[in-house]
């Protein structure tokens, strides 16, 4: 095995490619992450903390007749902030020279892939807790749905079609129009066992798609082991009727998804070192709305 400073040449036996090791750790990492994209990335330039602007008060969209000779009203929007500091998480894998001149590639690349999927999933709960926390309204679900026949029927534990028309009128109550729909597994499984998401001869094309992410009521929707059970989420990531620049949040950046090498002489062994600097914050919690009480199993 040829050895340098900073890389691990490819020769006959098993070897790691350092020059490729980075790229080749966020091509299998960022696959994964299913809530972070709602997330726009903020780039963290100068200084440890962001801060964003944050609108209160009324949300009234009209402007009133004004009489004659009366003063001009001022338009005038409380303002608050909200700032955050970029943490840091980090995670190694230490390889031992005799894996790396007796293991064939796809063994050491499977301690790589975990230690991505691990990377994945933290960053991906981290942008799932923010969300969960500053959701603007809530509502236990009811399971209710209306069937073919105008029969109102419930499942017990399921998201209902009631509980996301009600989620999605929330919403639009701030003027946001819904576009994304979270759930865990466990209540994915339930919300397409509902018959008008599953028939095909009562509807044509299923209103749920094949596949792990596909459309109900028009909401992309995405399901994730991030998403806690029994609770899903109903949300907007931007889209608004008074077509302004309204982020559900950003997704701060101060240190990129960053990987290293680190030889270990005391151990004849290297270490694949993967670290990253973020904070996830949510500056529009109107535009989420939770259903809770649903099945945990």
């Amino acid at each position: 095995m040829a050895m340098v400073r900073d890389a691990f040449t490819w020769v006959d036996t098993g070897a790691i490619a350092y020059p490729a090791l980075h790229k080749h750790i966020i091509e299998l990492t960022m696959p994964a992450l299913v809530v972070k994209r709602l997330l726009p990335e903020f780039p963290l330039v100068a200084g440890r903390t962001a801060t964003f602007p944050k609108e209160l008060g009324s949300r009234s969209i009209g402007i009133s007749e004004i009489s004659e000779g009366a003063e001009i009203p001022m338009d005038f929007t409380p303002l608050t902030t909200v700032t955050v500091t970029p943490y840091k998480k980090g995670l190694r894998e230490r390889i031992p020279r005799e894996a790396i001149e007796d293991f064939y590639i796809p063994v050491i690349e499977q301690q790589l892939r975990r230690l991505a999927r691990r990377m994945a999933y933290q960053i991906d709960k981290d942008c799932m807790t923010v969300i969960d926390l500053a959701a603007g309204s809530s509502s236990a679900g009811t399971g209710k749905s209306l069937g073919a026949q105008g029969t109102e029927y419930t499942l017990t534990g399921a998201i209902g079609t009631k509980d996301l028309l009600w989620a999605d009128a929330k919403i639009a109550s701030y003027n946001f129009i819904a576009d994304t729909l979270l759930c865990n597994p466990v209540n994915a499984r339930d919300l397409k066992y509902l018959p008008q998401f599953s028939l095909y001869a009562y509807y044509g094309e299923p209103v749920v798609q094949s596949g792990a992410i596909g459309t109900v009521y028009g909401l992309q929707f995405f399901v994730s082991n991030v998403v806690p059970p029994g609770t899903a989420y109903v949300l907007s990531t931007g889209q608004n009727l008074s077509a302004s620049y309204a982020p559900l949040g950003f997704f701060v950046i101060k240190r990129p998804l960053l990987t290293d090498i680190d030889i270990k002489k005391e151990f004849d062994a290297v270490d694949i070192v993967l670290t990253t600097r973020f904070a996830p914050v949510i500056t529009c919690g109107e535009a989420i709305s939770k259903i809770t009480a649903l099945a945990t199993t």
